[in-house]
């Protein structure tokens, strides 16, 4: 039985959210395989995965919203060395346009049930690619 309102996704992301919240593509990972998702590689590699065909492109923060309460909705960005990637839950966006998300932080801690305005730096977090997939 689901602890958080019947969301199987904020359920997963509490599950491993401690055992990951150093490691936001080791936490994604984990999120999606518990849902029945694959995902693999580094934040980078999922970014890329998240735009193939198996993927629905979602326009927008507060589209990816909308959609995290009906399946999976991973947001990212690739950077190098290493990108960065978090799990996308209901929730009211920030500023209508930052939606709540989990995540893992390499070299820290990352956050839960934050907006993801806080997950990148003023200037990336507009340039975040958000995809949704049916669970």
């Amino acid at each position: 039985m689901s602890i958080n309102g019947g969301n199987k996704v904020v359920d997963a992301c509490e599950k491993y959210w401690a055992a990951y919240q150093s490691d936001c593509s080791g936490f994604v990972k984990a999120v999606a395989r518990e849902l029945g998702v694959v995902l693999t590689g580094q934040a980078n590699d999922i970014v890329n995965q998240i735009k193939s065909a198996t993927w629905v492109p979602v326009r927008s923060g507060d589209d990816a919203a909308a959609k995290a309460g009906i399946g999976l909705v991973v947001a990212g960005l690739a950077d190098n060395p290493h990108g960065h990637v978090v799990i996308v839950v209901p929730g009211r966006p920030a500023y209508g346009k930052y939606p709540t998300a989990y995540w893992g932080q390499l070299n820290g801690v990352g956050r839960k049930k934050t907006t993801l305005n806080f997950a990148w730096n003023k200037v990336d977090r507009d340039k975040v690619s958000y995809s949704w997939h049916s669970l």
